[in-house]
C-alpha cells in the first residue's frame, strides 16, 4: 500500500491543501509551528477515524471553520487505487470509500482495506518517534529485554507492562516465604486464632457428639472441595477444548485439502522458466514479424520501372515551366475576377439593386442615350414643376397676408372714424413695415422686403397727402370704399392662385409618376438619391461592362483548367501513386528520383532479401526448440495448455501454502492431544450445573458448620469462645477474598505469558533473523548477531564472539537495536498489512556515522517500502539521495 496524495480541507491550521507523494523516501520538513505532526494526525485521522471528544487525543478541528475532515489517496495491490474521504459527522467522522471501478465503500471496505489494524495497532507497529528511543539508558536489564522483546513480536509493550503490574500485585499480596504480604499476615493471625480455638476444644471433652459431627462436617467440605476442583477441572480441560477446537477443525480441513492434491508435481523454478521461454518467444515472433515486413516492402521496392517508363517521366518533366505559368496565370484570372466582382456589387449596391436576384436584368437593360434622355427631360421637368410650385406658394402667402393687413384696416376705419385721422398713415406705414421685416426673416427674400418698404412709403405718403389736401369727413369715406375695392381685388388674385398651385401639383405627381415608372423597369428602388439618378446610366453601363469582362475571365479560367487538368491526367497515367494538383510536378521529381535510385540499388536490394530470408529460417528454428521446451515443461507438470499449466502452479502453490499453514497449526497446537469428540456440547451446560449443586452442598455444610460451632460455643461458660470462632470465620473469609483476587492474576499473568511463548515461537525468530541483518548494517558489522538467550535476555554478539547484555551497551547502540527490531517487524508484516512506514525525526540525536548507517538502510528499505519522514532540523532535507521533500512551511 502507498500513498498517493493528501487533500485536506480543514485539519488544525491547515486548509484547503494538497500534498502529492512518491514512493521510497518522503521528507516532510518544517520549522517547528509549521505543522508537520497536525499532517502526520491527518493521516492516521483519515485511515482510522477522528478520536472521541472526550479523549486525550486532539481533534484538531479547524478554528476557521472549514470544513473537518480531507481525503486520502491510495493504491493498494488488490484494490487498486483507493480514495478514503473522512469528514464531520458521527463520534469519528463520515468515512467513504471512491474505488476506480466507480463503487462506493464504508466502514467495511476500510477495515478490509486496513487489514483489520486499528490505529493502536499501526502506530505500535509502522509507526515510531525520538520520544520512544529516549530512556534507555535508565532501564534496566529486565525492562529493556521485555521492551525489544514487544519490538519483535507486538510492536508495542502494553502487555509486558500489564504483566509486569500484575506480578507487582501478586507479590503486595502472597509470597511463599514473605511475611509483609497480606495473605501471608492473615495466614499467619488465622493460624494463631486456630490454635487458640483448639486450646479451648480440649477443654470442652463433654461435648463430643457435636465437635465429632463438626468434624464430619469438616471432613465433608474436604470432600467437596475436591469435587469443586475436579469439576473445574475438568470445565477448563473443556474449555482449551472448546478454544482449540476450530484449530483442530482447520488442521483436519487441510489435512484433507492436502490429500486431494498431495501428488500434483510441478517442475523446480516452473513459471519462470516458462515466462523466459515465452517472451524469448514473443521476441523471436516480433522479429520475424519485422523481417517479413521489411522482406515485403524490399519486394514491393523491387517493382521497378523500365528505362523507357523513366525516360517518358524525364520528358514530362520538361514540362513544369509550362505547369507553373498556368498555376500562375489562374491565380491572377481568379483574382482579377474576385476584384471585378467586387467592384461589381459595390456599383449594384450604389444604385439599390439586389445583386443575387436583379443582375441578369440589368445585364439585359437597355441603356441607350435616347432612354437617358427621357430620364434627364422627366428630372428636369420635375425640377421645374418644383421651382414653380414654391414661388406660387410664396406669391399666395404674400397675397393672403395683404389680404388679411386690408381686412384689418377697414375695420379700424370704421370704429376710429376722425379721432385717429393724424395718426392713420403713421400706423399703417408701420404695420407694412414690420411685416415686411418678417417676411424677409421667413422668405430669406430682400425683394420681398424691399417691396414692402416702398410700399409702406407709398401708403404714409398717400395718406398725409390726403389728410392735408382734405380734412372733411368724405375723405374717409372715400379711403374706406378704396380698401374696399383692394380687398375684393386681392380675393379674386388669391384665387387665382389657389387654382394654379392645385394645377402645378397634379402635374408633379404626374412627372413624379413616371419618374418611379422608369426605375422599376431598371429594378431600382424608391429609395434612390436624387444625385445618384444623374449618374445612373453612367453606372448601369459600367456594370454591363464588368459583366462582359467577368465572362471573358471565365472562359480564359476554363482553357487554363483544361490545360492543367490534362497535365494532371497525363501524370496519373504515367505513375501509381495519387497525385495532388498543387504539387503534380513535385510529387512526379520525387517519384522520378526515388525509381532511378531503387534501380540503382537493386542488386543491393536482391542481398538484403537473401539475408532476411536466412534470418528468418533461423528464427523458425529457435520457435521450434523454445516450443519442444515448453512442451517439455507441459510433460513434467503433466498437463497439455498454458491455461493447465497455471492451473497446475496454482494447485502447487496452494499445496505449498496449505503445508505452511499446517505447519503453524501444528506449532500452535504444539503437543497437546485432543480430538473433537473429547466433549460434546452440552458438557459445558451440565458440569456447570454439576458444579452449582455441589457449591449449594458446600454452602450448605458451610451453613451447618457454623451452626455446629455456634451451639458448641454456646455449651461454653466463657464469652471469649464465641468471639474467637467469630474472628475466625471472619479471617477465612477475608483471606478467601485476597485468595481469589491473587488467582485472578495469576490466571492473567499465565495467559500473557503463555501468548508470549508463542509470539516468540512464532514470530520472533522471523523477526531476529531480520533484524540481525539490519543490526550488523546499522553497527557497520561492529556486532554479528542480535539474540534472545534461553533465560529471555537479548544479547549482542561481536564478530570476535564477545557477548555484551543489553543493558551492558551504549545508548545508541542500544536504540540501534531497537529501531532493527521495529522495522524487521515490519518487513515481516508486509505482505499481510504492507503499510508505510511513519518515522518522527528518530534518529536526529545519532553522530555522523551512524546516521550514514541509518540513511543506508533507508535507502534499501525505499525500494520497497514508502518512508514518510518528519523533521524540523534543515540537514535532514539533504541526507536523502532521491527524496521527495515537502515544504510544509508552503501549505
Amino acid at each position: 500500500m502507498k500513498i498517493e496524495k493528501l487533500h485536506i480541507y480543514g485539519f488544525g491550521k491547515h486548509e484547503n491543501v494538497q500534498i502529492d507523494l512518491k514512493s521510497g523516501m518522503n521528507v516532510f520538513y518544517g520549522e517547528n509551528e509549521a505543522g508537520k505532526s497536525t499532517i502526520q494526525q491527518f493521516i492516521l485521522h483519515i485511515l482510522f477515524g477522528f478520536p472521541q471528544k472526550n479523549a486525550q487525543l486532539l481533534r484538531y478541528e479547524p478554528k476557521s471553520g472549514a470544513a473537518y475532515g480531507g481525503k486520502v489517496q491510495l493504491i493498494d495491490e488488490k484494490m487498486g487505487r483507493v480514495v478514503i474521504e473522512r469528514v464531520k459527522g458521527k463520534a469519528s467522522g463520515d468515512v467513504t470509500l471512491y474505488f476506480e471501478d466507480g463503487t462506493r465503500g464504508g466502514e467495511k471496505e476500510l477495515d478490509s482495506l486496513l487489514h483489520s489494524y486499528n490505529r493502536v495497532d499501526f502506530e505500535a507497529i509502522f509507526s515510531f518517534s525520538l520520544l520512544q528511543l529516549q530512556g534507555f539508558d535508565k532501564m534496566t536489564e529486565e525492562e529493556l529485554t521485555r521492551t525489544l522483546l514487544s519490538s519483535g513480536t507486538t510492536g508495542m509493550d502494553t502487555l509486558s507492562n500489564v504483566e509486569a503490574q500484575f506480578v507487582k500485585e501478586m507479590g503486595e499480596l502472597f509470597k511463599p516465604s514473605g511475611k509483609k504480604p497480606i495473605i501471608n499476615q492473615k495466614i499467619e493471625e488465622l493460624r494463631e486464632m486456630e490454635e487458640e480455638w483448639k486450646s479451648h476444644l480440649a477443654e470442652v471433652d463433654k461435648y463430643e457428639p457435636s465437635t465429632k459431627r463438626l468434624n464430619e462436617v469438616e471432613i465433608l467440605l474436604e470432600q467437596t472441595n475436591l469435587q469443586e476442583k475436579k469439576v473445574m477441572s475438568e470445565i477448563h480441560r473443556f474449555m482449551q477444548w472448546k478454544q482449540l477446537k476450530p484449530i483442530k477443525e482447520k488442521q483436519i480441513n487441510i489435512l484433507a485439502a492436502l490429500e486431494k492434491i498431495q501428488h500434483q508435481s510441478f517442475p523446480s523454478d516452473g513459471i519462470r522458466r516458462f515466462e523466459s521461454i515465452k517472451d524469448k518467444e514473443m521476441n523471436v515472433k516480433a522479429a520475424t514479424e519485422q523481417l517479413s515486413e521489411n522482406l515485403e516492402k524490399l519486394s514491393n521496392s523491387n517493382a521497378l520501372l523500365t528505362i523507357d517508363q523513366l525516360n517518358s517521366l524525364q520528358t514530362f518533366l520538361a514540362n513544369e515551366t509550362e505547369w507553373h505559368q498556368l498555376k500562375a496565370k489562374k491565380v491572377q484570372i481568379e483574382e482579377e475576377q474576385t476584384k471585378t466582382l467586387q467592384n461589381q456589387m459595390q456599383q449594384l449596391a450604389l444604385v439599390g439593386i439586389d445583386w443575387e436576384k436583379n443582375l441578369n436584368d440589368i445585364v439585359r437593360a437597355d441603356i441607350s442615350i435616347h432612354q437617358e434622355e427621357k430620364l434627364v427631360t422627366l428630372l428636369k421637368k420635375r425640377e421645374q414643376l418644383e421651382s414653380e410650385l414654391l414661388q406660387e406658394n410664396r406669391l399666395y402667402q404674400l397675397k393672403s397676408e395683404d389680404l388679411r393687413l386690408h381686412q384689418g384696416r377697414l375695420k379700424e376705419i370704421k370704429h376710429t372714424k376722425s379721432s385717429s385721422s393724424g395718426k392713420i398713415p403713421v400706423v399703417f406705414s408701420s404695420i407694412i413695415f414690420l411685416l415686411g421685416l418678417i417676411l424677409i426673416f421667413l422668405q430669406s427674400n430682400w425683394l420681398i422686403g424691399l417691396t414692402f418698404l416702398i410700399v409702406s412709403v407709398l401708403v404714409y405718403v398717400g395718406f398725409s397727402f390726403v389728410l392735408k389736401t382734405s380734412h372733411q369727413s368724405n375723405d374717409i369715406r372715400t379711403y374706406e370704399s378704396l380698401l374696399a375695392k383692394e380687398l375684393q381685388a386681392l380675393a379674386t388674385q388669391i384665387g387665382q392662385l389657389e387654382n394654379t398651385i392645385h394645377a402645378l401639383e397634379l402635374e408633379q405627381k404626374e412627372v413624379e409618376r413616371d419618374i418611379q415608372s422608369f426605375l422599376r423597369n431598371y429594378h431600382l428602388n424608391n429609395q434612390v438619391s436624387p444625385n445618384l439618378l444623374k449618374e445612373l446610366f453612367s453606372r448601369l453601363r459600367m456594370i454591363q461592362e464588368q459583366q462582359i469582362q467577368l465572362d471573358q475571365m471565365d472562359i480564359n479560367l476554363h482553357e487554363v483548367r483544361k490545360k492543367m487538368q490534362g497535365f494532371l491526367k497525363q501524370g496519373k497515367n504515367m505513375v501509381n501513386i495519387p497525385l495532388i494538383e498543387d504539387m503534380l510536378f513535385h510529387q512526379l521529381r520525387e517519384y522520378f528520383l526515388s525509381e532511378k535510385k531503387k534501380v540503382d540499388e537493386n542488386e543491393s536490394i536482391h542481398q538484403k532479401i537473401k539475408e532476411i530470408t536466412l534470418k528468418q529460417k533461423e528464427n523458425i528454428s529457435l520457435l521450434q526448440a523454445y516450443a519442444q521446451n515448453i512442451q517439455e515443461l507441459f510433460q513434467e507438470a503433466k498437463v497439455e495448455s498454458e491455461s493447465d499449466f497455471y492451473a497446475a502452479f496454482q494447485f502447487f502453490e496452494k499445496r505449498l501454502s496449505l503445508e505452511k499453514e499446517l505447519h503453524q497449526i501444528q506449532i500452535q497446537l504444539g503437543n497437546k492431544e485432543m480430538a473433537l469428540d473429547d466433549f460434546d456440547e452440552a458438557f459445558e451446560s451440565e458440569s456447570k450445573e454439576q458444579l452449582h449443586a455441589i457449591q449449594k452442598s458446600r454452602n450448605e455444610l458451610v451453613e451447618e458448620k457454623a451452626s455446629l460451632q455456634y451451639q458448641t460455643s454456646k455449651l461454653l461458660v466463657e464469652d471469649q469462645q464465641s468471639e474467637i470462632l467469630q474472628k475466625i470465620e471472619q479471617k477465612k473469609a477475608e483471606l478467601h477474598e485476597y485468595v481469589k483476587k491473587w488467582v485472578a492474576f495469576k490466571t492473567v499473568v499465565e495467559a500473557i505469558k503463555q501468548m508470549m511463548v508463542q509470539l516468540k515461537e512464532e514470530r520472533l525468530p522471523e523477526v531476529l533473523e531480520k533484524a540481525q541483518v539490519y543490526f550488523r548494517m546499522l553497527t557497520r558489522a561492529a556486532y554479528e548477531q542480535l539474540v534472545l538467550t534461553p533465560e529471555g535476555i537479548f544479547e549482542a554478539i561481536k564478530a570476535s564472539g564477545q557477548r555484551f547484555k543489553i543493558d551492558e551497551l551504549s545508548q545508541a547502540t542500544k536504540e540501534q537495536a531497537y529501531i532493527s527490531l521495529r522495522i524487521a517487524l515490519a518487513q515481516s508484516l508486509k505482505n499481510k498489512a504492507p503499510f508505510p512506514i511513519i518515522m518522527d525525526d528518530p534518529f536526529v540525536h545519532f553522530d555522523r556515522f551512524r546516521l550514514q548507517q541509518v540513511v543506508q538502510l533507508m535507502q534499501e528499505l525505499q525500494k520497497e517500502e514508502q518512508l514518510l519522514y518528519f523533521s524540523c532540523h534543515d540537514n535532514m532535507q539533504y541526507v536523502w539521495e532521491d527524496a521527495h521533500i515537502v515544504q510544509v512551511a508552503t501549505y
